[in-house]
């Protein structure tokens, strides 16, 4: 038998068989990506950010909206989802993170109707799903219960239809996407990157441009009320600084990290850049579609996003640079480098396909969501533990501006008896009522300064990092002749908490 004979044996087999493997492909791959964002996704506790949220979603509707204007740096359909959430399923850390696990699962309709519309294959799509399965950044923000989950969802649906209307500009398809592009802008502002970038695409190819500007100032006049008091709530505190000025603008290295980590190779630090090349020039070289409107707009979309905010966070006063806000380029460029592969020769496509799975099965052994968040439950827990209990009240100083937050929502639950949220390493403990007198005693405070720190008994909490070439809060504090108990530490790939005890006399303050 001829290659090609065989080839086409493979290609043609009986239709039954076809149906059934096709189908049972497409579950595997389907499972699994399910799988990888059920994993362990209760196992760590909600960092500073979750617990905004989390926060937000526990007030009544009245407060919700306050608070969430006071912030203003998000719009609130994420919380007005979470609540929802909340009065469906209760508050426990399961069920909360359930939420982002749900949005990105959803994502998998967008998808498969983009595949359709583009006329890519079953193997096409299945792979561009496996590698979404287990790339280490798609998995983390489809866990983390934050606003990037529905930015996601409905950036991924919106690419999907304006992809569908750039085919057919009928008014059908602009309601459809301009409704989704509403709910896309009031979930994160850089939903408008999205809605700025179909317009631009527009006014290249010349195409339906009027009508897509009617429909966007119509979104604009929708968005404008929180607009309105969004800007007011950030004037009468003074602006983004209070906000974005830990951001640092970024430098070219952050800008090519991001193309890094959008190939999936985040984690392999060795060989990262070199693979990331390769990976892009596979794609330059051998994509034959690449004139196609469809798949052009796919690239656009995935590459275009993070330079264009790298070139407006150094020209912004405030940086808006942020690796999670561009979430929604990865199923693009993932569709985009499925079918580069799929389209090869049967060689080249084995190949690809072999170094793929060596890649993901590195990527699921390597990554771990617990690595990348520190665990306050365990820390707290640690505190708690080494506490005496034998002192009316206990002061906690910390020493870094968003260390006590964490810290403070763990004691704070734990005194208001819902250690729900707080996941199974406070609710599996047998003491939680000697827990609870424990946490009552202490009061939470942010010292700017060694010199806030006062009392006979109290704990003090810093970030490893910021002490580094100085004497540590420890050294001082002995040197002031106060006795240093026993540090409690937790860390995550990129900072190490320490909180310790101090006794202290009178006039060592």
């Amino acid at each position: 038998m001829s290659t090609a004979t065989v080839t086409q044996t493979i290609q043609a087999p009986p239709q039954r068989n076809t149906r059934f493997l096709s189908i049972l492909g497409t579950s595997a791959v389907v499972g699994l990506f399910i799988f990888m964002r059920v994993w362990r996704v209760a196992d760590y506790s909600l960092d500073g950010d979750e617990i905004f949220s989390f926060l937000l979603a526990h007030y009544d509707w009245h407060n919700l909206y306050v608070s969430a204007v006071r912030d203003a740096i998000h719009p609130p359909l994420f919380y007005v989802l979470l609540k929802l959430w909340t009065k469906i399923g209760g508050e426990s850390l399961l069920w909360l993170r359930l939420f982002p696990v749900a949005a990105s699962t959803l994502c998998l309709f967008p998808l498969f109707q983009l595949c359709k519309d583009l006329g890519l294959s079953r193997g096409t799509r299945n792979l561009a799903i496996f590698m979404a399965s287990v790339d280490p950044y798609a998995v983390y923000y489809s866990q983390h219960m934050r606003m990037y989950c529905l930015l996601q969802l409905f950036g991924l649906t919106s690419i999907w239809l304006f992809q569908r209307y750039l085919h057919a500009p009928s008014r059908k398809n602009l309601i459809a996407l301009s409704t989704v592009n509403l709910l896309l802008v009031y979930s994160h502002y850089y939903g408008w990157l999205i809605v700025g970038l179909e317009f631009l695409y527009l006014l290249w190819k010349r195409r339906k441009v009027a009508d897509f500007m009617v429909a966007g100032f119509i979104l604009l006049a929708l968005f404008a009320p929180w607009a309105k008091v969004a800007a007011q709530s950030l004037h009468a505190k003074g602006g983004l600084g209070e906000n974005l000025g830990w951001i640092s603008k970024p430098k070219f290295h952050d800008l090519s990290w991001f193309y890094v980590e959008l190939a999936g190779l985040a984690e392999f630090t060795r060989i990262a850049f070199r693979a990331a090349v390769v990976i892009f020039l596979f794609i330059y070289l051998f994509y034959r579609r690449r004139i196609e409107l469809g798949f052009h707009w796919l690239v656009v979309i995935a590459l275009a996003p993070p330079f264009l905010t790298y070139l407006a966070s150094q020209w912004l006063s405030e940086s808006i640079w942020g690796h999670r806000h561009l979430l929604f380029t990865v199923w693009p460029f993932l569709v985009v480098l499925a079918d580069v592969v799929w389209s090869q020769k049967w060689m080249v496509r084995s190949a690809a396909l072999a170094l793929i799975l060596l890649w993901a099965g590195f990527a699921m052994a390597a990554y771990s969501p617990a690595q990348q968040k520190v665990p306050w439950d365990k820390l707290t827990l640690g505190m708690l533990d080494q506490e005496s209990g034998n002192v009316a009240a206990v002061p906690f100083y910390s020493l870094d501006p968003y260390l006590h937050y964490a810290i403070w929502f763990h004691l704070d639950c734990l005194k208001n008896q819902n250690v729900k949220p707080l996941g199974l390493t406070f609710s599996s403990r047998a003491d939680i009522p000697a827990l609870r007198v424990k946490a009552e005693k202490f009061a939470i405070t942010k010292a700017t300064s060694m010199d806030d720190l006062h009392g006979a008994h109290y704990w003090v909490g810093y970030v490893e990092a910021a002490w580094a070439g100085k004497p540590s809060p420890q050294s001082i504090l002995k040197q002031r002749g106060c006795k240093i108990g026993t540090p409690v530490t937790a860390h995550d790939d990129y900072q190490t908490i320490l909180v310790f005890p101090a006794d202290c006399l009178p006039e060592s303050h």
